[in-house]
């Protein structure tokens, strides 16, 4: 309320809807690897943070307690002379998945023969952990990147290997089912994710004969998940996994009905104004882009479209004045805003907001 205040802007926010987990709720983690010595430092900080007390590995209360077995185990083992071969080359070290089961990447600035056969032997000790460690992978980064997974996320796989498991991670919400690349984005919050589709489906409120244009569509979270609601869905996200597997999603969720089209494209002013099919009959929108927003004129071109409704949803708070006011510089106000603690423990909120046209 005090953000909304201070940067004065429009409509009022609905009681924050809490987090079911508290804490140990984050299904995405890393840690950047220190080879000091002879041994691994596996640290949330940089290598300026240390510790002279023996802590080889920093615990977070926000993650599963699994992750932290997983990492303590990979600690261990890649301080010994055997693995340390890895240890030398190691960026992060990468947990992804969600509560029952999770998958290993291994960030690394080279990948080689010896390197892999490394890992592959290491990995054979990673599944005979007591927790579920289901898939584990290798990904290329020679430039030492501070991002995690690079801004590029690896459409090739020269820069991405599968050591065991299944290609691709899975998530069930509701009768709804997804799988999708490692790389791909995904909430960190598992707990949350119905919660929010189920928010998103209200504010939306579709009806049969309206079409859904849904932006940054990701693996298709909302795209499937609302289709059986709408005429039909179109969704769009850049090339690579993520675009990829929204469609091939569409197969694991036949039974539910709806007419979903996927299409790869970076979402420009150019693409918005002279590729994208022209709108369908009661157009509605859903945008979540990434956290830095949407590039600029894209607001503006989306709004020429004269949809009917816009569901404009927000991983940080940085982007909702500068966002607003261009909503409404094109004829559109803030009918309803809902904030989601989708990241407890932090200052952040996940906050969905509807726009509709000016009366």
């Amino acid at each position: 309320m005090g953000f909304w205040k201070q940067h004065r802007l429009p409509g009022l926010p609905e009681a924050v809807i809490r987090s079911p987990k508290a804490r140990g709720y984050r299904t995405t983690s890393k840690r950047k690897g220190f080879l000091h010595g002879s041994t691994l430092y596996l640290l949330l900080g940089d290598k300026g943070a240390l510790p002279k007390n023996r802590q080889y590995f920093t615990a977070s209360p926000l993650e599963p307690k699994e992750h932290e077995i997983i990492y303590r185990f990979l600690q261990q083992k890649l301080s010994d002379p055997a693995f340390r071969l890895i240890a030398g080359h190691l960026n992060y070290l990468i947990i992804r998945g969600g509560y029952a089961e999770q998958a290993v990447i291994f960030n690394v600035d080279l990948m080689n023969g010896p390197l892999v056969r490394k890992m592959k032997l290491l990995s054979g000790h990673l599944q005979k952990l007591p927790v579920a460690v289901t898939a584990a992978f290798v990904y290329l980064d020679p430039s030492q990147s501070d991002y995690y997974l690079e801004t590029k996320r690896p459409a090739e796989t020269l820069h991405f290997k599968k050591l065991f498991g299944p290609d691709q991670l899975g998530a069930t919400y509701g009768d709804c089912r997804y799988q999708f690349h490692p790389t791909s984005f995904s909430q960190i919050n598992e707990s949350m994710v119905e919660t929010m589709l189920m928010r998103a489906k209200e504010l939306l409120a579709p009806t049969p004969d309206q079409s859904l244009l849904d932006l940054y569509c990701g693996y298709g979270l909302f795209s499937h998940y609302l289709a059986p609601a709408y005429r039909q869905v179109l969704a769009v996200d850049g090339e690579g996994p993520s675009i990829r597997a929204a469609e091939a999603n569409s197969r694991l969720n036949k039974h539910r009905g709806g007419q979903t089209k996927f299409l790869a494209h970076r979402i420009t002013v150019g693409y918005l104004e002279k590729t994208l099919p022209p709108p369908a009959p009661n157009e509605v929108m859903l945008l979540d882009p990434p956290r830095q927003g949407t590039l600029p004129g894209v607001i503006a071109s989306l709004a020429r479209r004269k949809p009917k409704k816009v569901l404009h949803i927000f991983c940080g708070v940085d982007q909702i004045p500068p966002s607003l006011k261009e909503w409404q510089a094109n004829g559109y106000q803030a009918r309803r805003i809902a904030p989601l603690d989708m990241f407890p423990g932090s200052a952040n909120l996940e906050i969905l907001v509807l726009l509709e046209p000016k009366v």
